[in-house]
């Protein structure tokens, strides 16, 4: 849970995926509770300017990530800070996620696979995978790749 206030409420035309009905930023917020942030760099489509980075909880906003598939926002990078189980600043974990998938179907962990659930999953450029679950589905999907970071080219040099 994020604790903001008023006074530090941005104004719509200032949010950096445009004005949205219900949409609502801060420029400074509080987190009252250890857990997994999701940290995006996000731009308008087309755009060379430098992209804005948002902060938000990981569990609350999985569902909202599709607004990113044909939106005029594009996703340029992501991580995931984990502050859980930290007191302090130099436990937090910072992993930079390699893999964004929306609509992903999953068995429900207790539920010996009788109930199906629609996640969204993060995937680290470690190999760490977080699912989270926002939804029950009818039927089984592999979902769709939001976002995938660039491999790194490595310039190969020819002796001559």
């Amino acid at each position: 849970m994020f604790v903001t206030s008023e006074k530090n409420r941005l104004p719509p035309y200032a949010l950096p995926f445009g004005e949205q009905k219900g949409a609502m930023a801060w420029s400074a917020i509080e987190q009252l509770i250890p857990r997994d942030v999701l940290i995006l760099r996000v731009s308008p489509v087309r755009s060379r300017a430098v992209p804005t980075i948002v902060m938000l909880d990981l569990r609350e906003t999985a569902a909202m990530l599709e607004q990113f598939v044909g939106g005029d926002v594009v996703l340029r990078g992501a991580a995931v800070l984990s502050t859980r189980m930290a007191q302090e600043v130099d436990q937090w974990t910072l992993d930079p996620v390699s893999e964004i998938r929306i609509g992903i179907t999953e068995t429900e962990q207790y539920s010996q696979g009788e109930r199906l659930l629609t996640t969204t999953r993060f995937t680290t450029a470690a190999g760490r995978t977080l699912s989270v679950p926002y939804a029950l589905a009818t039927k089984a999907s592999r979902g769709r790749r939001l976002w995938r970071a660039k491999t790194p080219t490595v310039a190969v040099h020819a002796r001559a």
